[in-house]
């Protein structure tokens, strides 16, 4: 996607609104999450490992099948009970200054493909600027959220470093039958628990003091969260067969008189903007 700076002599009249769906997330079967959302999650994804020789990541899983999001309808409505903070802070993220290769002066930023932001909208919106010059209360909070994001993520890489000395992480492949046969989710890694129980006391003690040991048992028990995901394949797939079954049954009528329905509901809601917008 497109990071855009903000910067007040380019967007002093520009506002913003928020996420009207996900469906830019439609492709993430993972998504990068923090240790400060362990407690949320634990009920509602697997909490899985990503791990190279220099870096590791903790995700919640979001798919059975690679570039699949279960978390979404074809909507883009979100399905579970919580949304990552990743996700939550869009359209707006704190990204390194392209001038800047140590990358620690972080600057405020949107992304444009979301089309969240602009100088003039049809919408409510909010302003990013006030008359001062000077970010809006609104826009300090997401700023804040989004120094917090950085700040933890900070704690989580702490975190997850230890996990890593520790030698916890073991292969976790999954896979799913599907009509166009087997698919596989490869790179995954979870906590081998046995090992875990097996570690010293003054090894356990240093996880427990970075955190690390609270996302070890964290995403131990998010596991059992694979059979929810599952349902979500089987609810999905019943919803597209019961949608084909009925267009099937439907009378050349039928169709005609949805489509005549749809027509006028639009022509109503252009008329209803159409007055809101006068007044």
């Amino acid at each position: 996607m497109n990071v855009k700076p903000i910067s007040i002599e380019t967007h002093r009249e520009w506002s913003y609104t928020g996420l009207t769906h996900y469906l830019h997330t439609q492709k993430d079967s993972i998504v990068p999450v923090l240790m400060a959302e362990i407690g949320r999650l634990v009920a509602t994804n697997p909490l899985v490992f990503l791990e190279s020789k220099e870096n590791i990541g903790l995700y919640s899983l979001q798919g059975l099948v690679p570039n699949s999001n279960l978390m979404i309808n074809v909507q883009g409505k979100w399905l579970g009970d919580y949304i990552p903070a990743r996700y939550r802070s869009l359209p707006f993220v704190l990204a390194s200054n392209s001038e800047d290769k140590v990358g620690n002066d972080k600057i405020l930023c949107f992304l444009e493909n979301l089309k969240c932001v602009a100088e003039k909208f049809e919408r409510d919106s909010t302003r990013i600027f006030n008359e001062k010059g000077e970010l809006s209360e609104n826009m300090q909070q997401v700023f804040k959220f989004l120094q917090s994001i950085e700040e933890n993520e900070v704690a989580t890489q702490n975190a997850l470093k230890a996990i890593q000395k520790a030698d916890l992480l073991q292969e976790w492949a999954l896979s799913l039958k599907t009509t166009d046969g087997e698919k596989k989710m490869t790179g995954l890694k979870r906590i081998d628990i046995e090992k875990l129980k097996a570690l010293p006391a003054k090894t356990l003690e240093k996880l427990n003091q970075s955190g690390a040991l609270d996302i070890c048992f964290a995403s131990h028990f998010s596991l059992n969260n694979i059979e929810k995901l599952r349902r979500f394949v089987i609810d999905k797939s019943s919803t597209s067969k019961n949608k084909e079954k009925s267009d099937e049954t439907k009378s050349l009528r039928d169709l005609t008189l949805e489509k005549q329905k749809k027509v006028h509901k639009e022509e109503m809601d252009t008329l209803v903007q159409d007055l809101l917008l006068d007044d």
